[in-house]
Order: structure tokens, then C-alpha cells, then sequence
């Protein structure tokens, strides 16, 4: 008998709230973030990138865990929120990680 559960879970242990994108195929970073715009005299460093409002995500707050519909050969992403603005991303964690079977991630120190 094999795995019967059909959904993935992310346990976020972390302070930092996060975002989940499952896709169907392996999607570039600009997929999800755009950045925003800025003067000539802002570093590189110092530009914000903003999540996308048009592609669906699940949102995992800090210290919850959150089931993720799982379909073979999907892509799971995951994204860091800043602290200031949810509608910020501050850091990538996963991109494009395939599902080849419902899993279990685990995030810490984000």
C-alpha cells in the first residue's frame, strides 16, 4: 500500500510569514516578483521586489502550518514576506522544486 495522502505541508517555525506558488511548470523568478520601481540613484541592493498579484499563492503565517494541494509534477516555490510589507518579498527559499510526491517542508530560521 502506498502513500495515500493527496496534499503537502509546510510547518513554518519561523517569525516571518511566507508564500507558497505550485505551478504546473518550471517558471522563472519574474514569474512571481516584479520589481519595483526606482531612481538611477537607488543600488542594486537596495530594490524592493514586490509579489505579483495575478499568480495564486498560500500565504503561511509565522508559527503555522499550512496544507498544499499536492498533483504529481508540479513545481513548489517559496518566498519569504518582509517584515514591513506582506507585499514584499525580501527572499527566495525554494524555486521550482518538483513534487514527485506529497511532502513535508520545514522552515526554521527564515
Amino acid at each position: 500500500m502506498g502513500n495515500i495522502n493527496n496534499s503537502c505541508q509546510l510547518s513554518n517555525y519561523s517569525k516571518r510569514n511566507v508564500r507558497i506558488f505550485v505551478a504546473d511548470s518550471a517558471l522563472e523568478i519574474d514569474a512571481f516578483i516584479a520589481s519595483q520601481p526606482g531612481d538611477d540613484s537607488t543600488p542594486p541592493e537596495g530594490k524592493k521586489f514586490s509579489f505579483k498579484s495575478d499568480i495564486k499563492c498560500i500565504r503561511v503565517l509565522a508559527s503555522q502550518t499550512q496544507e498544499v494541494p499536492w498533483e504529481a509534477h508540479h513545481f513548489l516555490s517559496v518566498f519569504v514576506e518582509s517584515e514591513d510589507n506582506k507585499n514584499i518579498c525580501s527572499k527566495q527559499i525554494l524555486h521550482n522544486m518538483v513534487l514527485s510526491s506529497p511532502v513535508t517542508v520545514l522552515l526554521y530560521d527564515v
